[in-house]
């Protein structure tokens, strides 16, 4: 509530006595406390900066309650529990306590895929809590959430530079699941860049914490992501032994639909890199059946039917390929680079039907959106596919043509390892001596 000194201290105290307070340099009466408290609409403990710890004790409780419920039960019923999380925060003084509800409401948008407004609100909570590089723990998970904007565009180059930075200031963090975040986030994204060794490393630093601290719900998430991290190395046995353990842990301890429907889903995954696509299918149609639709964000619905699409691909189904692949694409408006591999797989589906030119300009979009959203690797695959196919159709010059434009995106990808590879000059190469004889 804006108001002037004059407004505050109208028929209560004097204008200079209201500034000695505001100065610290006077302490007033309970009788002139309680008339300011009330022309504030807060507590006599807010207007001295003081907040009882069992109001401590409840909001503390209501954010990890909002952090889990995000993982675990979706974005609705962690607003819920966030609203009330909102209100009881007038009635705190604590820096500390603030700052956390604060960045639990950044949390919440970007988790609703706001990321514009997440962005500036981040921008806005360095501003507001200049303390922030003091608060190790507070500055950890801030610098969490910024890598997680940049996740949840899938630029996970670039979510990894936060994550690595958080890692960098841990042996200051006391709070060990926030350790267990960071480690948890740094294994997810080594995932997602190929990186299958590094996240298993990270992800089994995440899991020994949570075990360690009885946090039974984000080992069972870090066993999906343990899990994965087998699939894509080709360790299907040990990979179907993390997901089983999973649901085993599931009927013993009553976890989230949620949980189950995370396991079912990275099965289907695991099952359709066996190329067992019908027991693929099955569990990723499970994934989707074992929860309510509301308790799953739209792109992760849209992600489970993208897959479903490649299983039916690769069985020869096109029609409900095409299915899949329209729900996909309708739930992937606000993932742009999971909305571009479905360009891919439309295309794949118009070159299996004979449909060649809807082939060529599928591709040429994903080409192009690969190029503008900066995914470099993926641009220069498409690329090759349709310079390798030209070749073989006998149009060597645009053949040609989309082989550079591989080439192009590939040279923009780091190197990994520093080996001189240029021609060296030819003596006629050698610039000629043009100064005049002595």
């Amino acid at each position: 509530m804006r108001m002037t000194q004059a407004e505050l201290a109208e028929g209560i105290i004097s204008v200079p006595y209201l500034s000695l307070i505001e100065n610290e340099k006077a302490m007033p009466r309970a009788d002139v406390l309680e008339p300011l408290a009330q022309r504030l609409n807060c507590s006599v403990n807010n207007l001295l900066g003081v907040t009882d710890q069992e109001t401590l004790r409840r909001a503390e409780g209501w954010i990890d309650q909002v952090r889990l419920a995000l993982t675990y039960e979706g974005v609705g019923e962690a607003e819920r529990i966030f609203q009330s999380l909102k209100e009881l925060s007038f009635s705190i003084a604590n820096p500390k306590i603030l700052m956390q509800v604060d960045l639990v409401e950044i949390q919440l948008l970007i988790h609703r895929l706001e990321l514009e407004e997440s962005r500036t609100r981040l921008e806005m909570f360095k501003e507001q809590w200049p303390q922030l590089s003091d608060e190790y723990n507070l500055l950890a998970w801030y610098l969490r959430l910024q890598g997680n904007l940049y996740f949840y565009q899938d630029q996970h180059h670039k979510a990894l530079i936060y994550y690595r930075e958080a890692e960098r200031i841990l042996s200051s963090v006391t709070d060990d699941i926030e350790k267990a975040y960071i480690f948890g986030n740094l294994g997810r994204t080594y995932l997602h860049l190929s990186n299958s060794s590094l996240g298993i490393l990270y992800t089994e630093k995440c899991i020994e914490i949570m075990q360690r601290k009885d946090r039974w719900l984000e080992t069972c998430t870090m066993l999906n992501i343990l899990g994965a991290c087998h699939t894509r190395r080709g360790e299907h046995k040990d990979a179907i032994e993390c997901f089983e353990r999973v649901l085993r842990m599931a009927d013993r301890f009553s976890v989230t639909e949620t949980l189950t429907s995370q396991t079912y889903h990275e099965l289907g995954i695991c099952y359709f890199s066996l190329s067992d696509y019908d027991r693929s299918i099955q569990y990723l149609l499970k994934s989707l059946d074992v929860v309510k639709k509301e308790q799953l964000s739209r792109w992760e619905i849209g992600y489970t039917h993208k897959i479903i699409c490649q299983n039916y691909i690769k069985k020869g189904d096109f029609e409900q390929a095409r299915h899949h692949l329209e729900l996909a694409m309708d739930h992937l408006q606000k993932r742009k680079q999971r909305l571009t591999d479905c360009y891919i797989l439309l295309g794949q589906i118009h070159y299996a039907q004979g449909d060649i030119s809807s082939f060529v300009q599928c591709y040429e979009k994903a080409i192009r959106e690969y190029g503008r959203l900066g995914i470099s690797e993926k641009a220069a695959q498409a690329s090759r596919t349709l310079g390798k196919y030209m070749n073989d159709t006998g149009d060597r010059n645009q053949a040609l043509s989309y082989l550079l434009q591989a080439v192009e995106h590939y040279q923009t990808l780091a190197s990994s390892i520093d080996f001189p590879v240029e021609l060296p000059p030819t003596p006629g190469d050698q610039p000629k001596d043009t100064a005049s004889p002595q």
